[in-house]
């Protein structure tokens, strides 16, 4: 009982340090850029937590974050790497705002939204292909593929939106503004809007797929011994294909959801890094879907909080995307640590 119990406490509390230790070197660099950390951190959960605005605001943030993790835990779970969350975003995003408000006197509200939330979905898998085939037939480095697609992404959706998709009628870069009236409805009796549910939904239906399932099981067989998933003729050329399109294509729909909850619109530099925030929250999760949920209510608050601190305080705006990367850091520090622990024993 006291061994399992070992087994559950230790990674939580390796990630729960890391965090503290992301927090006190961040202080470390406010104070050497003549800023009082104290006073920053204080504004910063005062901002997030200590009003109902931040409150809300947090926890709508999360539902992209956990849509976009959902689909990092699946993939990372097979031993491989999506860093292309950032363009599969972005496509879903654009293709939602420039189609949405062409849909909306043509089909009915739930149709509406399965249509659009396809869209958002098909653009994140359609970004995704091209380092999925190149891994699965000739295991090219997705790192370097989904990572260089992120590039082509952003100047082709800037291409496109300052183009042949910009809203006429504006000055900006931007698409045509989707009526209120066919935004993403909201959770009944709350200001928050239905994408918070589909994300825990999918986090858990992650999570359960990969530890409960046949179909889950093979990923994790790729992650623990690729030579071994071979040998045994898994087929690892398929297990490559639909892990990572479906990765990039929830990625898409978190696009999708960004634009039709929050943005109601696609405009030309917008883009929340999402992928940024979700790679710390999933590694640190240690890609359990259970505690990506409290780990994405985090890095939200630290998100919401951060952009009225960055104002107030005059400290730059990825000062928060610093927290997230330290944070990583030093939950890879830990686990060298206790991997030369284990082996000593």
């Amino acid at each position: 009982m006291n061994r399992n119990r070992k087994i559950v406490i230790a990674p939580a509390a390796n990630s729960l340090i890391s965090i503290l230790l992301a927090m006190a070197a961040g202080g470390i660099i406010l104070l050497a850029i003549g800023k009082n950390p104290l006073t920053l951190y204080g504004q910063l959960v005062l901002q997030g937590l200590g009003s109902s605005l931040g409150i809300v605001e947090t926890i709508i943030k999360m539902a992209p974050m956990l849509i976009v993790s959902a689909g990092l835990i699946l993939v990372f779970s097979a031993g491989l790497w999506n860093l292309g969350v950032e363009g599969q975003f972005l496509m879903g995003a654009m293709l939602t705002g420039w189609l949405a408000p062409a849909l909306v006197s043509h089909v009915n509200f739930p149709l509406y939204l399965a249509v659009l939330a396809g869209v958002g979905l098909l653009g994140g898998v359609a970004w995704a292909v091209l380092p999925a085939v190149l891994k699965a037939r000739y295991d090219l480095n997705e790192i370097i593929t989904t990572l260089m697609m992120n590039y082509v992404a952003i100047n082709f959706v800037s291409y496109l939106v300052k183009g042949p998709i910009k809203d006429p009628s504006v000055v900006p870069a931007q698409t045509l503004l989707i009526p209120m009236s066919h935004r993403m409805p909201m959770i009944p009796s709350t200001r928050i809007h239905i994408g918070l549910i589909a994300g825990l939904v999918l986090v858990v239906g992650i999570h359960w797929l990969i530890r409960r399932t046949t179909l889950g099981f093979e990923p994790r067989v790729l992650f623990a011994n690729r030579r071994a998933a071979i040998h045994t003729g898994m087929p690892v050329a398929r297990i490559t294909l639909w892990t990572l399109l479906v990765s990039g294509g929830l990625a898409g729909l978190a696009g999708a959801v960004d634009v039709l909850a929050i943005k109601g619109l696609f405009q030309s530099g917008w883009n929340p890094h999402y992928g940024m925030a979700c790679i710390p929250i999933v590694f640190l999760a240690r890609l359990n879907g259970w505690a990506v949920i409290p780990l994405a209510a985090f890095f939200s608050f630290l998100s919401v909080g951060g952009e009225f601190v960055a104002r107030d305080q005059g400290v730059p705006i990825y000062f928060i995307h610093l927290l997230e990367g330290l944070s990583l850091l030093f939950f890879a520090a830990g686990e060298y640590i206790e991997r030369r622990g284990q082996d000593k024993k």
